[in-house]
């Protein structure tokens, strides 16, 4: 009944009540009850839009190399055995990595809670917190096809395919969101700084400031991580 009650508006919801539910006090916290469950729903519907946007965004650089890979496969020219091996191998690999993303996203941690990129990363101790699909394939692997692709005789005028790069789809969106978020924290530390200063928060100081001179320096095909905490920082000389 209560999730009834949650799709209605709120002058249609206490017209309902008035008629079924007489006693007033009930009534409120009736009325209480579906305002919380409304809002646990929200939350729950925001965390799964974040949740969806976070996958996304690591597997949509990879779908997208994929695709480049089996034009690069198709290719005719010379050192077809070679180029053959070489891309195979890594569409293989790219096509298994695909195939563990979507087993999980699926994932729940000890709360039965859907789990993030960053949360199941941190699980599987990934470099780089796991921002970049690359962060995902054992070292081993990449070894292995870099080999293949190192192993293609050059030809001259043939761009040679160098995998496993960290790059996305050319934008500046991720890379904006990224440096207004840390700008934003960068403000409220130093708000603090100046209030109650201390050395753990001076600290934390530069290293935002190390992170934002990285950010601007991020190219639009660059992996950009969520928050800056995923950049990887240079101690200043």
């Amino acid at each position: 009944m209560t999730k009834l009650y949650m799709q209605m508006r709120p002058n249609e919801l206490h017209n309902r009540l008035m008629k079924r539910i007489p006693e007033p006090e009930v009534r409120e916290m009736m009325k209480d009850e579906i305002a919380r469950a409304k809002k646990i729903q929200r939350a729950e519907r925001l965390s799964a839009l974040q949740r969806k946007k976070l996958w996304g965004a690591l597997i949509s650089p990879l779908r997208y190399e994929h695709s480049n890979a089996k034009v690069g496969l198709r290719h005719q020219g010379r050192n077809l055995p070679e180029r053959h091996a070489a891309f195979s191998a890594y569409i293989k690999l790219m096509e298994k990595l695909l195939l563990k993303f979507e087993a999980l996203i699926l994932l729940r941690d000890d709360n039965d809670k859907l789990m993030t990129p960053s949360h199941v990363a941190r699980e599987m101790s990934l470099p780089n917190n796991g921002v970049h699909w690359t962060d995902w394939i054992p070292q081993t692997k990449r070894v292995e096809v870099c080999a293949l692709f190192e192993s293609i005789p050059y030809t001259p005028k043939t761009k040679r395919k160098i995998p496993f790069q960290r790059t996305q789809r050319p934008s500046t969106k991720l890379k904006e969101r990224l440096l207004n978020r840390t700008l934003k924290e960068l403000g409220n530390e130093e708000t603090e700084q100046m209030i109650a200063p201390t050395s753990v928060r001076a600290e934390r100081i530069k290293k935002i400031k190390r992170a934002i001179k990285s950010i601007h320096s991020l190219k639009p095909t660059d992996a950009v991580p969520h928050t800056w905490h995923g950049l990887n920082l240079m101690d200043d000389e």
